[in-house]
């Protein structure tokens, strides 16, 4: 990761981390996962980021943008008490594969036009996952598969205004969405995005699967972190 922010004081203490991570999850948040393409730490990451099934009435929504895969890493069958939904984007000029959520019973809507629909749609499948009485803090976790798809395909000023509404509609409702985008994507394009992400987690495993955590706005970053 690049230091966009050179000249400021950073610290690694564990426990101002686990203060502003607390804070984060209380008040929801959007980050970015950096990753190589096909790691397993990629995996691991997500599938913690989404959530266990243990927490009652977990919602899930999954942005599926990665015209490659057939499957997403992080859709697997849910306890009872879970509920899931995806919105996979398709459009023609894409020339996109028919995708899977690998759990033939997660509903899956499919938007064809453009990134202000598919907008449009996360913000209606977030509502469409609330419970009656709202949702609580970290109860909502969304994720988008593939920032480089966007990047590669639309326009960045396109990519930076759907990325305010993705967050809006996650903050809104006190959720927590993780965003990947691979480590080949120029800089110059990540960077332009940053402001909007709380978080950036580095995933790597080139031994054993393992993360580290930067936290701009409180100039913070953690040591690598076993996955």
């Amino acid at each position: 990761m690049s230091d966009a922010s050179q000249g400021r004081e950073w610290t690694d203490d564990p426990e101002t981390f686990t203060g502003a991570l607390d804070d984060l999850k209380s008040e929801g948040c959007l980050l970015l996962v950096l990753e190589s393409a096909g790691s397993d730490a990629s995996s691991a990451g997500c599938r913690r980021m989404l959530g266990d099934d243990t927490v009652d009435d977990r919602r899930r929504l999954f942005v599926l943008t990665d015209t490659e895969a057939r499957t997403h890493q992080g859709v697997r069958t849910a306890d009872h008490g879970t509920t899931q939904r995806a919105v996979a984007y398709r459009t023609a000029a894409r020339n996109a594969v028919a995708a899977s959520t690998n759990a033939d019973e997660v509903p899956t809507t499919t938007v064809r036009t453009d990134l202000d629909d598919l907008a449009d749609t996360v913000e209606s499948e977030v509502a469409a996952l609330a419970p009656a009485d709202g949702f609580e803090a970290g109860q909502l976790r969304v994720c988008l598969d593939a920032l480089d798809e966007l990047l590669a395909d639309t326009d960045l000023l396109d990519v930076l205004q759907f990325t305010k509404r993705l967050r809006e509609a996650v903050t809104d409702a006190n959720g927590i969405a993780h965003v990947h985008v691979g480590t080949h994507v120029p800089g110059i394009a990540v960077e332009g995005l940053l402001p909007q992400f709380d978080a950036v987690v580095e995933v790597a495993d080139d031994d054993d699967p393992r993360q580290r955590w930067h936290l701009p706005d409180e100039s913070l970053s953690t040591r690598w972190i076993e996955l």
